[in-house]
């Protein structure tokens, strides 16, 4: 797969799992558009599938207004507690342990002088994607792998829902597969012991929903 399949790819699946503006949709399908020209030159089977499945995510709401895309959101990912996009919660569920797994994801955009100026925690899926677009090689992809069990269990949420972002789910884990990476960038699992009287460090808020990627030098 060419390397600029991968990486705008990972951007339009960051925009499309973004909490939905007024501006979400026309934005989306002109992303959507200008991908596809990016990637014609890819091979026919990775381009057809790719764009069969973004594009079913993105028909799926036309016609719709804004503000009903926008409560479709809101119901299928901030009360859907299966199908949230916080992936150490989808890794390690409620346990304290998902604050040094918070911080090992910070110090890990740091090492690549990544600054995020956000509110929302570092494993929000469209930021860990678009960490993913713009990281040094496989690491991206590696670092996806270490959260094969919460984009999996997103994944089933997203089908027993129907939902149309289940199409998204269904070309990254499509992705991750074609790639033959199996060994992940970092141990996501909880600790043989834990104090949990201890309240662990760096996971408060740290990141946005929108508007991540800046690096130093003023790159994006």
């Amino acid at each position: 797969m060419k390397d600029i399949t991968l990486r705008s790819s990972w951007m339009l699946f960051s925009q499309l799992l973004q909490y939905p503006d007024e501006t979400w949709q026309d934005a989306s399908d002109e992303m959507y558009v200008d991908w596809c020209h990016l990637i014609q030159d890819e091979e026919e089977e990775v381009a057809n599938t790719l764009q069969k499945l973004a594009g079913e995510c993105i028909a799926a709401f036309a016609g719709m207004d804004a503000e009903s895309i926008t409560a479709a959101y809101v119901k299928t990912f901030d009360f859907g507690k299966k199908s949230n996009l916080y992936l150490t919660y989808g890794q390690l569920g409620e346990d304290r342990e998902r604050g040094p797994a918070l911080l090992r994801l910070k110090q890990l955009y740091e090492e690549e002088d990544m600054i995020l100026d956000t509110d929302e925690l570092p494993d929000y899926l469209p930021l860990v994607l678009e960490y993913v677009a713009v990281s040094q090689e496989n690491r991206g992809i590696a670092l996806l792998v270490s959260f094969r069990k919460a984009l999996e269990s997103i994944k089933s949420a997203l089908d027993e829902q129907q939902s149309p972002y289940r199409h998204v789910m269904d070309a990254i884990l499509w992705i991750l597969d074609q790639s033959n990476i199996t060994e992940g960038l970092i141990e996501i699992t909880a600790p043989a012991a834990c104090d949990s009287a201890s309240a662990p460090q760096g996971c408060g808020p740290m990141w946005a929903a929108a508007g991540y990627g800046q690096f130093k030098g003023g790159a994006s």
